[in-house]
């Protein structure tokens, strides 16, 4: 004997009953009916405020299934007070309703306390589909997130957002500004050269060091003057070292002379970065200053001169270099070791 079917309306009646195991049974059934289900929408959007996790997951699958456009805004609404598993599960549906506006959401929720979900927002702000509603919240300055957004577009890597980067470069906030330089260090397209030698006056030190960052990654030209200057007059050292790293990069070898200068900065970082520079540049006026650095009481001072006497390739080195085969730490003895192979080989 066959069981009776139960009325569409009963079981539009049941998505309120008190007992929770009955509206879970009822969203099961209803999503059984493909061709009645649609008239159940509303009653089911009610049950996104529901108390119990199960029924509100069935309720969101069903949602989900449904496709209504107008799901979104309620649903989204309602991600703050979701646990975890929820938040994935609604997050995921508002990226099938519509993928443009759930970047917005998955901007948000990058950095959340479940790696799921910043698994999973990773994965949907590297999707290329994400660089036009990225570069919409980049542009509305009502927006909170333009710093984040900047900073998805720089990992997406499309020159479609280095024109709204440049026009970004402009923004109120200082730290939306500090992530738009970099963002556009990242990108790697030399339109933002100019405009970038414009933000090293910037008021924020945050952004200058962003910037001086984001010029060395382009390894254009232009930039050698200006950030030679702001090696010898700016009183900021952790620009001044940002400096060096940066001159490093663009193989410059005007920037030789002012780097040798660096090595007797008052900031131990300064100098650091400025002996490291000064073995990508390869230019043998540096041998004697870093052989002078062999000894000095330092081990990071000692490492880093080795390493780059062994790129720079003057065989002067070897005898000096050997004698930090014994040192007292093991990565200067190492690092030594390495040079000493590599000014070898090149002899």
């Amino acid at each position: 004997m066959t069981t009776p079917r139960i009325p569409f309306t009963v079981l539009l009646t049941e998505l309120t009953d008190p007992n929770s195991q009955v509206r879970l049974q009822a969203i099961r059934s209803i999503m059984r009916r493909r061709s009645e289900r649609g008239q159940a929408y509303m009653p089911l959007l009610a049950l996104l405020k529901d108390p119990e996790e199960e029924v509100l997951k069935a309720a969101i699958n069903a949602l989900g299934s449904l496709n209504d456009p107008r799901t979104f805004p309620q649903l989204a609404q309602e991600l703050p007070h979701y646990s975890p598993q929820l938040r994935l599960l609604a997050l995921k549906t508002l990226e099938q309703l519509s993928f443009p506006q759930a970047i917005l959401y998955w901007l948000e929720n990058r950095y959340d306390v479940s790696k799921r979900i910043c698994q999973a927002a990773n994965i949907a702000l590297k999707d290329v589909r994400a660089v036009e509603p990225l570069i919409i919240i980049l542009g509305d300055t009502k927006r909170p997130l333009r710093g984040r957004a900047a900073f998805a577009l720089g990992e997406l890597g499309d020159v479609r957002a280095v024109d709204p980067l440049i026009t970004a470069l402009d923004d109120p906030i200082a730290d939306v500004r500090d992530w738009v330089v970099r963002a556009l260090g990242e990108l790697g397209d030399v339109r933002a050269v100019d405009p970038l030698l414009t933000m090293l006056n910037d008021a924020d030190a945050s952004v200058r060091l962003g910037t001086v960052s984001a010029l060395g990654k382009l390894g254009d030209a232009r930039a050698v003057d200006p950030l030679i200057t702001i090696a010898r007059d700016d009183m900021n050292r952790s620009l001044r070292w940002s400096v060096a790293s940066a001159l490093g990069e663009l193989g410059d070898v005007r920037a030789v002379d002012p780097l040798l200068a660096m090595l007797n900065d008052t900031d131990a970082n300064v100098c650091l970065w400025a002996a490291s520079a000064l073995g990508k540049l390869g230019d043998v006026r540096a041998v004697d200053p870093l052989l002078a650095m062999l000894s000095n009481t330092s081990w990071a001072f000692r490492r880093v001169a080795a390493h780059s006497l062994g790129k720079l390739g003057d065989a002067r080195a070897i005898s000096p270099l050997r004698a930090l085969l014994t040192d007292s730490t093991d990565t200067v003895a190492q690092q030594a070791q390495q040079a000493i192979a590599q000014l070898e080989e090149a002899v």
